[in-house]
């Protein structure tokens, strides 16, 4: 069968480690195969050097050279389908430089917000609207060419108590018109995912975790834009756009505005340009951004002592999380040894995990020494009533 719509600009691989082993060619021929033109690799972001990595979740920082080599090498192979480089990410003003920097190796990048620092989504009924401050957050920069599975906050309702379902209706609806009103303003599309419809993942409600027709419903009064995304972890995937796509049209009421033909290379605004200049000129390093985190509830011309305490602490935690992450990739492999599995795969994952175990020393080790850093250094301004003023300016500079 014919597709639609010969795109998708969101491809995992095994570099995330929750993809299949499948390699990028196996993908390219399979988007051959089912006639698309123009396609992206987007796998997970790796976290800057300063954060632990995540072995379940996302490459580490390590492999994005070889990933972006991989890629451009397939790109000369295969003439007869244009093959487009990128991350999906999650955005965090800790992760402003980094993303830059992923952002100037790559073609595109995608917000997928996963996730918001020191926030569970669990039972939370303002949940939705946290996740679209940070959704606008994001979009403002100017990093991000298209917004992929926008309501994806959507897929913890089942954890709402009964009495506060009608207030966390409310305010899913309050974060989707939040969301569609800065994509349509800043020109943003938005992806209609078709992860659950190709695995057929279906929750209590007898409906799909997303897309959900209560984001779905406030952005067609918006008009949003919207590609459409695969999100491939596997190849097969790829196969079944056609019969995903006509469910998730069918059951929205979806028929207008869906892009025939996208290029995020080529169908960025303006405006989205100049706030990524913007952007550029102003960016802080990794550890002023923490800094400022860590002192968001100090007042400037006390609480110095105070402050000691939570460097203190922060330590103690970063160590807690260290062992803990060691442990647990320790029993991690012995849980693998036994595993009845392809002893290929077998390998490739007990490898991988031994591998993480290195990384997130090394991530720890650096972390610690950020920590000290900034504990020498506010020692120095111990009897200064500007000593937070003074530290935040030190740090301002991209050392």
């Amino acid at each position: 069968m014919k597709q639609q719509y010969n795109y998708n600009f969101h491809t995992h691989t095994f570099r995330c480690g929750h993809a299949s082993w499948e390699n990028e060619e196996e993908y390219i021929n399979k988007y051959i195969e089912n006639g698309f033109n123009i396609v992206g690799f987007s796998d997970h972001m790796p976290f800057p050097i300063e954060e632990f990595p995540q072995e379940n979740v996302r490459m580490y920082i390590k492999n994005v050279d070889e990933y972006i080599i991989k890629l451009k090498k397939l790109r000369k192979k295969y003439n007869n389908i244009k093959i487009l480089i990128g991350f999906e990410c999650e955005y965090d003003r800790l992760y402003n430089k980094h993303l830059l920097e992923l952002k100037e190796k790559c073609d595109y990048l995608i917000l997928g917000q996963h996730f918001i620092r020191n926030i569970n989504p669990n039972g939370n009924i303002n949940y939705p609207l946290l996740y679209a401050e940070k959704v606008c957050e994001a979009l403002d920069t100017g990093l991000f060419d298209y917004l992929a599975h926008p309501d994806l906050y959507l897929k913890y309702r089942e954890t709402i108590k009964k009495e506060d379902y009608s207030i966390y209706i409310e305010n899913c609806e309050k974060a989707a018109l939040m969301i569609c009103k800065k994509s349509k303003k800043l020109n943003i599309p938005l992806e209609i995912n078709l992860t659950y419809r190709n695995n057929i993942k279906i929750l209590n409600d007898n409906m799909y975790p997303y897309p959900h027709p209560i984001f779905f419903n406030i952005s067609k009064s918006i008009e949003n834009n919207y590609v459409v995304g695969i999100d491939a972890h596997k190849k097969n995937s790829i196969s079944k756009i056609n019969n995903s796509l006509y469910e998730i049209k069918r059951d929205l009421n979806l028929q207008n505005n869906i892009l025939k033909y996208y290029n995020p290379q080529y169908n960025r605004s303006n405006i989205l340009e100049k706030k990524l200049n913007i952007l550029k000129k102003n960016v802080k390093s990794y550890t002023y951004e923490y800094l400022k985190v860590l002192t968001k509830d100090l007042k400037y011309n006390i609480e110095f002592n105070s402050f000691i305490a939570i460097i203190k602490k922060e330590k103690e935690k970063t160590t807690h999380i260290y062992n803990k992450n060691i442990n647990n990739l320790i029993n991690e492999i012995n849980i693998l040894k036994k595993t009845i599995i392809d002893i290929s795969i077998k390998n490739k994952k007990i490898n991988r995990k031994k591998i993480y175990i290195k990384y997130n020393k090394k991530s720890y080790e650096y972390k610690i020494k950020i920590l000290n850093d900034i504990n020498k250094n506010i020692i120095k301004l111990k009897n200064d009533k500007r000593w937070l003023k003074k530290l935040l300016e030190f740090y301002s500079k991209d050392r």
